[in-house]
């Protein structure tokens, strides 16, 4: 059995001097020297629920 973990990164638009947040991404981070983006979401709270979900499922 492994354990999954994931980190949210937002993604920015910096335009201007301004930066902004246009949405997040989750990371999966189980092997640090092997990151994968699996999912790109436009909220927060959908990056945390589909981290939440990534972090569980098994396969």
């Amino acid at each position: 059995m492994s354990t999954r973990q994931a980190r949210i990164d937002p993604v920015f638009d910096v335009s201007d001097l301004k930066e902004k947040i246009t949405g997040y991404q989750v990371v999966d981070v189980s092997q640090p020297e092997n990151e994968v983006v699996v999912s790109e979401h436009t909220s927060e709270k959908e990056a945390i629920q589909a981290a939440e979900e990534f972090e569980q499922r098994e396969d």
